[in-house]
């Protein structure tokens, strides 16, 4: 029984190795799907951070576009109504002026 023991221990020892060696492969492969799985992950990640980024990109332009129309309006009003009392003052000098010119026409000898 003594001859037979070592045999079994030879036996198991390379079982033990090619159980090592199997051990290690799945090892491996377990490893390597993990870094894929990662990679696949973060890769989602970064795509839906982009995706996120793109739209809060168009949101901000679509606001700062409106803040920008909103400030050419002020601006574009305060010069209309500039050109108004303008317009109106000119309007009102012509109209003096004509007003003038009629009582001058009235009170002139050659139309009595």
């Amino acid at each position: 029984q003594g001859g037979i023991m070592p045999k079994k221990m030879k036996k198991s020892v390379g079982k033990s190795d090619e159980e090592r060696q199997v051990h290690l492969q799945q090892r491996a492969q377990a490893e390597e799907e993990l870094k894929k799985k990662k990679e696949e992950t973060l890769g989602l990640f970064l795509k839906d951070k982009l995706q996120k980024e793109q739209r809060n990109t168009a949101v901000n332009l679509l606001k700062l576009h409106d803040g920008w129309r909103a400030i050419l309006r002020q601006t574009r009003d305060a010069e209309l109504r500039h050109d108004i009392i303008v317009l109106q003052q000119t309007f009102e000098r012509t109209l003096d002026d004509l007003d003038s010119i009629i009582q001058v026409l009235r009170s002139s000898p050659v139309l009595t």
